[in-house]
């Protein structure tokens, strides 16, 4: 492993790894359509809606704490119940 900032490397021997290459979310396709916040995520709370009316946000995408796999399924079964009482309103 190199460390990126100060070019040092170290052996760590491990059975497995995960590699993270960073956070950067790919929010520019929305144009200044929907709130964001400082870092470029879409604003939604828990229940995933966001600024505009009927439209939830989920996954890596939006404001959270945490960002892995069972995250992101959590938000889409969430997103989809409040679109499913969207819609029948």
């Amino acid at each position: 492993m190199k460390d990126t900032v100060t070019g040092e490397e170290n052996i760590i021997e491990c059975d497995g790894l995960f590699v993270s290459i960073g956070r950067q979310p790919t929010t520019d396709f929305l144009d200044n359509q929907i709130e964001l916040d400082n870092k470029g995520y879409i604003v939604a709370g828990e229940n995933t809606e966001t600024s505009i009316p009927g439209v939830y946000a989920v996954g890596d995408v939006r404001t959270k704490l945490l960002r892995q796999i069972v995250t992101a399924v959590a938000d889409g079964a969430m997103a989809v119940h409040m679109a499913e009482e969207y819609v029948e309103k």
